[in-house]
């Protein structure tokens, strides 16, 4: 890293900024695949789903003991703050936030939560033809069936959050000059006057996402 980004002040930790790209690859191959259709083409969708279904699982936990910015304590707030955000949106005059800001904290969690069925149901769900969830032989067809449903309309849901998060992107970097794309790329920010993260926590997030990979595995193979 040039010196001169050393300097800048740590705002999204290494294993949060891993998440998030690792979490967007595959969610654009779910997205892809699951519109695509074909063989091959779902047989890849559902590897892409069990990563998600891991990253999903370590973001979850990672928002309860991880670093600063990471933490659901730190972006989700009541009412009355989201509401004065949106306030400052319309005015144009957004308050810059070090993590996410009260609004972008519920959509980022609504998201989360969005993919998070979303993985769960493609366990239980099939096609009726080659592909089925790894979970079918647990539940009756009537639950197949319906998870089935709840997924192929999910993807509507998950696709419109991305969107929406992208537009969220796109107005604060041009709008309101906000270096959001690159400060999840190298963790920094030079707009803000805040002082670095205390911590990132790196053993803490390596077992946890080992945790997770050992736990879809067991759930997609095991069960």
């Amino acid at each position: 890293m040039p010196p001169r980004l050393r300097q800048l002040p740590l705002i999204w930790d290494l294993p949060t900024r891993l998440f998030h790209w690792g979490l967007a690859g595959a969610i654009t191959i779910c997205l892809w695949t699951g519109l695509d259709g074909g063989f091959e083409a779902m047989d890849l969708h559902q590897r892409a789903g069990y990563v998600a279904l891991g990253l999903v699982a370590f973001r979850l936990l990672w928002g309860v003991v991880g670093a600063q910015h990471a933490r659901f304590t730190s972006f989700l707030r009541g009412p009355s703050e989201t509401l004065g955000h949106v306030r400052e949106l319309v005015g144009g005059r957004p308050q810059p936030h070090a993590g996410h800001n009260p609004l972008a904290g519920w959509t980022v969690s609504l998201t989360l939560l969005a993919i998070a069925v979303q993985a769960v149901t493609g366990l239980f769900a099939s096609d009726d033809l080659f592909i089925e969830g790894p979970l079918t032989h647990l539940v009756t067809g009537e639950t197949t069936s319906r998870m089935t449903e709840i997924h192929h309309y999910g993807q509507w849901t998950v696709g419109g959050l991305v969107g929406l998060h992208l537009l969220a992107i796109a107005l604060h970097s041009q709008a309101f000059g906000e270096p959001i794309i690159r400060s999840m790329v190298h963790g920094r920010r030079g707009d803000l006057d805040v002082p670095s993260i205390p911590g990132q926590r790196l053993g803490v997030a390596t077992a946890l996402a080992a945790g997770c990979a050992v736990g879809v595995w067991w759930v997609v193979t095991q069960l």
